[in-house]
């Protein structure tokens, strides 16, 4: 009994804790991107930009999820260290539901920041960009999404059905 308290507990406290901090990012006025630094300097605020895309009902703060896009695009478009490879596969995915392509490009963003010596592993960065879209499609399936046949196939696959997914997408 006393464990299932703690849980409970725990439970509670990542909760209260993850919609406090959804709430709390804030967009930076006046991006200023034009050199390399510039970039580099925005990397803490682009993850977290990600995470607050990924963590929001896509049904809540229309305007603020503009602008977080915007944000995350300026970004994305710009920045020398990280390159998004794009492929058919991804962009079918976000067809019936377009605001999971940014989500995917988030994903692989994230994974790019945060891996900074892996960043140039195609296979990885895809993984990771999925998993963020599984993640929100999952969160948000009737609550904003259309049902997509091809993302719930994706979720229902393990770790290692997923990598071999995506590796045969690669080819």
């Amino acid at each position: 009994m006393k464990i299932k308290n703690i849980l409970i507990g725990f439970v509670l406290t990542l909760f209260v804790a993850q919609t406090s901090w959804s709430q709390t990012f804030n967009i930076p006025d006046n991006v200023k991107l034009e050199v390399a630094e510039d970039y580099v300097k925005h990397e803490q605020r682009i993850v977290e930009c990600i995470n607050w895309l990924e963590n929001t009902p896509i049904s809540d703060d229309a305007d603020k999820r503009l602008l977080a896009n915007a944000y995350l695009m300026k970004w994305a478009t710009g920045t020398p260290t990280v390159t998004i490879e794009m492929q058919a596969f991804q962009i079918d995915l976000a067809k019936k539901n377009s605001e999971l392509l940014i989500i995917f490009m988030g994903g692989w963003i994230k994974y790019a920041i945060e891996n900074p010596t892996d960043k140039d592993n195609i296979k990885a960065a895809n993984i990771a960009g999925l998993n963020s879209v599984i993640k929100v499609y999952t969160a948000n399936k009737g609550k904003g999404l259309k049902k997509d046949k091809r993302i719930e196939k994706l979720i229902k696959m393990d770790a290692s059905e997923l990598q071999n997914w995506v590796a045969e997408q690669l080819k």
